[in-house]
């Protein structure tokens, strides 16, 4: 079976892929280059991914000597290169795929790499790269998701009564739920596999379009919970990015509803505080 390099495993996506790849047989090895800035979450979602096929490996992505070491040593068949959080501004995210970029162009020279996958990186910078495949994706949520984003602080809100500040009721969320991104990515891996050579940018389309307003009552019903948060208005324009899907490629479209997302999403939420509120008593 063929080796996977995901950099920055221990992000939300970086994590769900993973953990999908080893149960599929990938070798995976796991650059954790998020250094000490990582979060608790981050570091219990490394702690639940060991796997006799899982190598981790603490580096820096900018150490090239390191990174060439690992290379030489691994030989990977794919490389994934995972943004981290929302909060990363787009020049580091830039800066971070230059780096692995010539990584590959490197390691091309010895071991041909057959595919080198991106997510989320700013769709101007990256429109007329040929190197890479450059996935964006919407609002992407699900177990193991950072806190830092709407549908975590939307569940905190209604939960714990936290503010959300920033949102309005009538703001459109294009709910993408984990799991179809990340059979997209399997997918998109078995077909370069079978020899295709898939480059450029494409998206990945939502499941479920609803309002802020409506996903906050929609998670009051799954924790069976009232809500009294209310959300100023404001008119809102629909957009949507301008490129292609790989839904005909792949022959997979994402499709989890929003209520079926979040009840499994709320499920983990549950199991989760249950768990540190433990861990805090003893």
């Amino acid at each position: 079976m063929d080796r996977v390099m995901v950099i920055g495993v221990s992000t939300f996506k970086g994590f769900h892929l993973a953990r999908r790849l080893l149960k599929e047989g990938y070798e995976v090895i796991g650059i954790d280059d998020e250094g000490e800035a990582k979060t608790q979450l981050a570091r219990q979602r490394l702690y639940v991914l060991s796997h006799p096929l899982f190598h981790l490996i603490r580096t820096d992505v900018f150490h090239k000597p390191h990174m060439r070491q690992i290379a030489t040593m691994y030989e990977p068949n794919h490389i994934i290169l995972c943004s981290g959080s929302s909060s990363t501004n787009q020049e580091r995210k830039i800066e971070r795929y230059e780096q692995v970029k010539q990584l590959v162009m490197n390691q091309k020279s010895r071991v041909p790499i057959q595919s080198f996958i991106t997510f989320d990186l700013p769709v101007e910078q990256t429109r007329h790269s040929s190197s890479a495949l450059h996935l964006i994706t919407e609002d992407v949520y699900g177990p193991w998701d950072d806190p830092t984003t709407l549908f975590s602080k939307a569940v905190l809100a209604v939960d714990q009564g936290h503010r959300m500040v920033g949102y309005y009721a009538t703001d459109i969320v294009k709910a993408s739920y984990i799991d179809d991104v990340v059979e997209t990515v399997v997918r998109v891996i078995k077909l370069i596999q079978s020899g295709l050579s898939l480059v450029g940018q494409f998206r990945i389309d939502a499941s479920d379009y609803v309002h802020v307003q409506t996903l906050l009552a929609e998670i009051g019903h799954q924790l069976h919970r009232p809500v009294h948060i209310s959300l100023p208005m404001r008119e809102y324009v629909f957009q949507e990015t301008d490129l292609p899907t790989l839904e005909a490629m792949i022959g997979f479209r994402p499709l989890t509803p929003l209520h079926e997302g979040l009840r499994q999403t709320i499920q983990w939420y549950d199991a989760y505080q249950t768990m540190m509120k433990e861990d805090m008593s003893t």
